[in-house]
């Protein structure tokens, strides 16, 4: 059997691909892509926790150096050199809360000091099963969500 060519007038054969061929590689990717888009996310939900568990840390190393100064745990983030409005991006940076990923507050249950609090935000809301984290005064390590009986799953 002998292959033919088709040719233009220019006498170069014609090159390309048809539509068929088109849409089969697009629809090839629009399947990849909805398998692998749920993974994806899930992943930067998992990985941006991180950044919650940090800045409870942080918040709690301050707090432990108030209290050496000054014989009393401060009532306010401001008192150990962090903005009274806390925001952090996903990489533990202070942040607008438009772009904020957690929002960290203290736990002032009856106007004493009983820990810290990483409340998610924007896109980080929709993590169902670690949302907000918080550190005790004592280091019990907690969560709310899907996870909360087993906190070191997110922890």
């Amino acid at each position: 059997m002998e292959s033919v060519l088709v040719r233009t007038g220019s006498g170069h054969p014609l090159a390309g691909f048809s539509l068929l061929e088109m849409l089969v590689a697009l629809a090839i990717a629009g399947i990849l892509l909805a398998v692998a888009l749920p993974g994806y996310e899930h992943a930067v939900l998992k990985s941006t926790r991180a950044a919650a568990r940090a800045a409870l840390l942080d918040v709690m190393s301050r707090q432990e150096q108030f209290f050496v100064n000054n014989k009393r745990y401060a009532l306010a983030l401001g008192a150990l050199g962090l903005p009274d409005n806390y925001y952090i991006d996903a990489q533990g940076q202070p942040a607008v809360p438009a772009s904020a990923v957690y929002r960290i507050e203290l736990a002032l249950p009856g106007g004493s000091y009983d820990g810290a609090i990483a409340h998610p935000l924007n896109r980080q809301a929709s993590d169902r099963a670690c949302m907000a984290f918080s550190l005790s005064s004592t280091g019990v390590r907690s969560v709310s969500g899907a996870l909360e009986s087993d906190p070191r799953a997110c922890w």
